[in-house]
């Protein structure tokens, strides 16, 4: 069998640095896992009666935070944006995006002048539908930047900061965001990238 000669497909990874600010302030909701666990017990019925925990006790709980005690959000938040909105910008779909573009690290560190408590009410689940306390921190004036590796060959520098503006008006990021019918956790590309070619 002679051997076959094989051609690597040209990958051109690359760096952008893209920075963005808030233009609606950002509501934080992480899933509190021992609040997760209670609920489903009480839907089982295994346990009766209301959490003991009180919802004020809750809030430092909904705040993501880096490896280093940095407040921060998720990176995934920031790619989905971008993968969701890639159908409305020229020579893009979700496949490709997908493919394209990594943003690196797990908590991307946010910067911000005020933090306040939004508290808002909703509903209990279940038959009564009582009255419920909902209260997440609130974050103004905040920003941050997203360092992104990407396949040159396949998406450009300018589709890329396109994505981010249409991810941040569209999509958003937290609690309440456009995503879900509301306003907040939109953001913006604030003054362009510096790129690194690799």
């Amino acid at each position: 069998m002679e051997n076959q000669k094989i051609e690597l497909q040209n990958l051109q990874k690359e760096q952008i640095t893209v920075k963005i600010k808030g233009t609606t302030p950002l509501l934080m909701e992480k899933m509190n896992m021992d609040v997760v666990e209670r609920y489903n017990k009480r839907k089982g019925q295994k346990i009766q009666g209301k959490d003991s925990k009180m919802e004020e006790d809750l809030i430092e709980s909904k705040i993501h935070y880096t490896s280093d005690g940095n407040i921060g959000f998720p990176a995934v938040g920031f790619w989905k944006g971008l993968v969701e909105v890639a159908p409305y910008i020229e020579g893009l779909d979700k496949k490709r995006v997908r493919g394209s573009i990594r943003i690196l690290g797990g908590i991307i560190p946010i910067d911000y002048k005020k933090r306040e408590i939004n508290v808002t009410w909703g509903k209990t689940a279940g038959i009564k539908k009582s009255p419920r306390k909902i209260m997440r921190p609130e974050f103004t004036d905040w920003s941050c930047k997203l360092d992104i590796v990407y396949n040159r060959a396949t998406i450009s520098p300018e589709q890329i900061i396109n994505l981010v503006n249409w991810a941040g008006f569209q999509m958003g990021l937290g609690g309440w965001r456009p995503e879900h019918g509301g306003t907040y956790g939109q953001y913006e590309v604030s003054n362009g990238a510096t790129h690194d070619g690799k």
